[in-house]
């Protein structure tokens, strides 16, 4: 008899060990012993078995160059121990009602993300684990659309062409070294936030680089002059701090934002006013700080509103709800803090 089961009182193991796992790998590959012997061995069920197997299946090669399936005891144990660690924690949180309910109307009315309402409240869970739960559905109701982030994989296999439609030269691959890597304040992403898809009003959305700081403008439609008039709006209100406020935008490809010169040119002053660049086709990760914040404006302004009966004093809540915004990226310090 195995030695594991030498006691009186034969325990139960909830998970298997390593040692348990080791003694699978000897009994299975070496002394071919059934899933059932096995099992009744360590005092588990067939389907533990079955499964723990199934876990650590691996290829070998013989002596006589064949290729056979095995077990490994390692390969199981890494496998388990990463599941353990997307797991996360278990979350101890079931019977206290009130902190649920509290979770719950941070992720709905405040909408935060798991990060920050774990950092707000300082619990001693992680946001992996809130995150498991809401999609268990065994504790919150929530949804994964109910998260702040709904992230999508991406391929990022895609060929990195230049649109026909600009110079070469206004490409992303000529921005400037301090604009790429986040160096200096003032190189911002743009694009827009499209309605109903009717004509209608739309937010014309920039996104400062370094700090993530936003601006929303609302535009009565979506022609490259309204994004002008935008610009050209901008430029007014800050004077001569525009300069050194916005000094680059990197937008997509699309129409509006084709006329790049008409976008440079100073309303104010002789000569540009910014620079403008253009990310590759098919290549939205490249205004990714830009795609995030949108995708956080999406929480108060759904795919399918009409941005027409939105107004000013709203848009202006969101953004300010933007640059208030705890960041885990910055310790917890919002975009109004790190742009100081």
């Amino acid at each position: 008899m195995c030695l594991l089961n030498n006691n009186i009182s034969r325990k139960k193991y909830k998970h298997l060990t390593f040692n348990e796992r080791t003694m699978i790998e000897r009994w299975y590959n070496i002394d071919k012993r059934s899933i059932t012997n096995i099992a009744e061995l360590l005092n588990k069920s067939d389907r533990t078995i079955r499964r723990e197997i199934k876990r650590g299946k691996t290829q070998n090669l013989t002596t006589n160059l064949e290729v056979i399936e095995v077990y490994s005891a390692t390969i199981a144990e890494e496998k388990y121990q990463e599941n353990l660690r997307a797991k996360g924690q278990n979350l101890k949180i079931g019977n206290d009602i009130e902190l649920v309910k509290i979770i719950e109307q941070k992720l709905k009315q405040e909408k935060k993300s798991p990060e920050v309402i774990v950092y707000e409240l300082g619990i001693k869970i992680s946001a992996r684990t809130i995150r498991n739960y809401i999609q268990s559905k065994e504790i919150f109701n929530l949804s994964t659309e109910d998260m702040i982030y709904n992230k999508q994989k991406k391929n990022k296999n895609v060929e990195k062409r230049i649109s026909k439609k600009v110079p070469a030269e206004k490409s992303i691959d000529f921005r400037p070294k301090e604009a790429n890597e986040r160096m200096d304040y003032g190189h911002w992403e743009g694009d827009l936030i499209i309605g109903k898809r009717e004509k209608g009003a739309v937010l014309f959305t920039l996104t400062e680089r370094l700090s993530r700081k936003e601006i929303i403008i609302k535009l009565k439609n979506k022609e490259a002059k309204s994004v002008k008039k935008a610009l050209n709006k901008l430029e007014r209100n800050y004077g001569k701090r525009f300069y050194s406020i916005i000094k680059s935008i990197t937008f997509d490809n699309g129409s509006e934002f084709q006329k790049y010169e008409e976008l440079e040119k100073s309303c104010l002053r002789k000569g540009k006013r910014l620079e403008v660049y253009y990310a590759h086709p098919y290549c939205s990760g490249e205004r990714g700080s830009n795609e995030n914040n949108n995708r956080m404006i999406r929480r108060w302004i759904p795919k399918g509103t009409n941005i027409d009966e939105i107004s000013e004093k709203e848009i202006k809540r969101i953004e300010d709800w933007l640059n208030e915004y705890p960041r885990a990226m910055f310790g917890y310090r919002t975009s109004n803090e790190v742009s100081k």
